[in-house]
């Protein structure tokens, strides 16, 4: 499939022409949200939706990771099919990380496939989440374990939505941002941890620009290898194989996804060091400004509890736990790492 065509304006979210523009031949569509997102959003969008000519049926998930179950799923399938929707039809995910990737799941497996629309309400959806066409639920045993890959037809970045999020959400999203800036562009990284401040205070401006050049990273890396069969697609879960074992080992909802990968982030600094030769300065540096970062850590965790869950990990082979490290800045390798270096990096993060 083609990259996702991608809308960055204010505004974007209710210019419902330009990116439903050949979407279903029906003109009926699935809007699908969750409450937050639609009392502040859902209104203005389905509206805009109505007067570009679709008849609109709305679905609303649970909030957060209780969206992301079989039976969230599996009643949004049950609303779309009493409303009469077909392979003819389509579907809007309106809201956070969790609303496009149940919703996008829901549109990859409903008639074997309906086309879809991204239109992520967090920084995190905007910049990650929301685009490359990953979709998936939770089971018991882990995040994102059940799902398919089914890229949206578009992907709208509106700034506007993001002028309300509260901190914690802002430091979310740039959490996942560092990522690009250490794994693919350093610009990034200096950009961000340059202008925090302002960036902490919604400049308009300067989020929009690293929205732009992180999408435009993750938009180039899934193209050359959609399905996460070649490498290249595997670079992007820098700091995220501790980062999704401690989400899970800290319970769904405790910690928010860029929150996790901060401190996933801070544990792969030290393996690079130790595993792949990255520069200790440079480990030292960087570890220093994600630790003045007011991230919560949930207490009584066991360290050993996190290390069952990276070897769980989709990159994992024959049980072995696979990293994506750097050996420097915008130099990313993938490595097997031995159990007692990822226990002590763990310990000294914890």
């Amino acid at each position: 499939m083609s990259a996702e065509k991608l809308f960055v304006e204010p505004g974007a979210r209710l210019n419902a022409r330009a990116w439903t523009k050949g979407l279903a031949p029906s003109r009926r569509l699935a809007l699908v949200s969750e409450a937050g997102a639609w009392r502040r959003f859902g209104p203005g969008v389905e509206k805009a939706l109505m007067r570009a000519g679709f008849r609109v049926h709305r679905h609303l998930l649970p909030s957060g990771e209780a969206a992301k179950t079989w039976d969230s799923v599996s009643d949004l399938l049950a609303t779309m099919l009493s409303a009469g929707l077909g392979r003819d039809s389509a579907l809007v995910a309106l809201g956070g990380g969790a609303v496009t990737d149940a919703a996008g799941f829901a549109a990859a497996i409903f008639q074997r496939g309906i086309p879809w629309v991204s239109v992520p309400t967090t920084l995190l959806g905007q910049l990650d989440s929301g685009l490359g066409g990953k979709t998936g639920i939770n089971l018991a045993g882990g995040k994102n374990l059940a799902g398919c890959f089914h890229r949206p037809r578009a992907v709208v970045c509106d700034p506007e939505v993001l002028a309300s999020l509260p901190p914690r959400e802002r430091i979310s999203g740039f959490g996942e941002a560092l990522k690009y800036g250490l794994v693919f562009e350093p610009a990034i990284w200096a950009s961000i941890t340059g202008n925090w401040d302002a960036l902490m205070a919604g400049d308009p401006v300067l989020t929009g620009k690293v929205v732009e050049r992180c999408a435009a990273w993750k938009r180039r890396v899934v193209d050359s290898d959609e399905r996460e069969t070649k490498g290249p697609r595997e670079l992007l879960n820098f700091g995220h194989t501790l980062g999704h074992a401690l989400e899970s080992a800290a319970g769904l909802g405790v910690l928010r996804h860029g929150e996790a990968v901060i401190w996933g982030m801070r544990a792969a600094l030290r393996l690079s060091h130790r595993c792949s030769g990255l520069k200790a300065s440079f480990a030292a540096e960087a570890d220093r400004f994600l630790a003045t970062l007011p991230v919560p850590l949930p207490r009584r965790i066991e360290p050993r509890r996190l290390l069952e869950l990276a070897r769980r990990d989709k990159k994992a082979r024959g049980g072995r736990a696979r990293f994506v490290l750097l050996r420097a800045p915008g130099r990313p390798v993938t490595a097997f790492v031995s159990d007692r270096e990822i226990l002590r990096a763990v310990r000294e993060i914890l």
